[in-house]
């Protein structure tokens, strides 16, 4: 009970806060981006260099739209919808689709019974000696992490966000959002390479969309995807262990946390997703639940990319390597 009664206050969205955020979130975003187009007059390394810092306000405002799918970020459902449907056009991620596909993430993470929507698709060594030759192929491939980061992330979303996938095919509700950012994102492309030029959006925006997808995939996957995170079957599965277990906390400097919008926070978010990300902080700093929490630092978060297999017997993630060392058939 603790916990609860000193996470109360963080609950409650704060307009400054927010206006602070959100706002040098843009204006980095704008001159990161106004000056790398000025830039491909000189020199395209400084092009990219730019690109970079622009990728960082990126990443941070696809986080600002994910507390916003949470309906956290501004203290009214309308302005979090406002808010993060004009942040799901910059970001390439129609809010209210996305928004249902992670709330079943937050529903279901750590049960093995309900793996589906809003995950990293996660097999467990059982299912992948019984998988077919094909079945394995296609999962060697998805899971290799040159394959995940640098080719899955930017088709999630570039591709995958342009229609709405799963049951969300045949509700209405799905097919507005993700048209309606369609549209959004025509219009905010279009007017970019009228301005600009084709070949010239493609050199400045190709870099932006690339890295911060690349990022986003990231933080989600080693946020659940560590050697010994949480996965129990539906009858032993909690809500609560399953937030505080199989949410990391990615234990980065804090220039780092600032990059990301805090949400190396992971297992605070999982227990109460309605805490903002400008609240986290202080929420880990005063409760000593959150900091037994398992703390994964930037260099150990590395191994993780090589995981793939959920061994039930030992209750840990593996490798494809572990996984062949241990000559099981496959």
């Amino acid at each position: 009970m603790a916990a609860i009664t000193t996470t109360d206050r963080y609950t409650k969205a704060s307009y400054w806060r927010a206006a602070g955020q959100f706002g040098h979130t843009v204006l980095l975003l704008a001159v990161a981006v106004s000056l790398a187009f000025e830039s491909l007059s000189f020199h395209y390394g400084l092009t990219i260099a730019l690109t970079i810092v622009a990728s960082v306000a990126y990443l941070r405002l696809f986080m600002i739209g994910h507390d916003c799918a949470h309906g956290s970020y501004l203290p009214y459902r309308w302005q979090n919808d406002l808010l993060g449907n004009v942040i799901g056009i910059l970001t390439n991620t129609p809010l209210k689709y996305w928004a249902r596909q992670h709330a079943k993430h937050h529903q279901t993470t750590g049960n093995l019974d309900k793996r589906g929507e809003g995950d990293v698709i996660t097999m467990t060594v059982e299912e992948y000696q019984n998988a077919s030759a094909l079945e394995r192929f296609r999962y060697r491939t998805y899971r290799n992490p040159w394959f995940l980061f640098l080719v899955a992330a930017p088709v999630h979303f570039l591709i995958l966000h342009r229609l709405p996938l799963g049951q969300q095919f045949y509700t209405r509700e799905g097919w507005i959002s993700v048209m309606g950012t369609n549209i959004g994102i025509a219009l905010y492309y279009g007017a970019l390479i009228a301005a600009f030029g084709l070949v010239p959006f493609l050199m400045v925006y190709g870099p932006i969309v690339f890295l911060s997808s690349m990022g986003a995939v990231w933080l989600f996957y080693v946020q659940h995807q560590f050697e010994d995170a949480y996965w129990v079957r539906q009858d032993g599965w909690s809500y609560h262990e399953a937030a505080l277990n199989s949410s990391s906390f990615y234990d980065l400097p804090r220039w780092l946390h600032f990059v990301t919008g805090n949400i190396g926070y992971h297992h605070i978010h999982h227990q109460y997703p309605r805490i903002p990300n400008y609240w986290l902080p202080a929420s880990f700093n005063e409760n000593s639940e959150f900091q037994e929490a398992r703390r994964l630092g930037l260099w150990e978060s590395l191994g993780t990319a090589w995981l793939a297999l959920w061994d039930e017997d030992a209750q840990r993630m593996i490798s494809f390597a572990d996984y062949d060392k241990a000559c099981l058939p496959g």
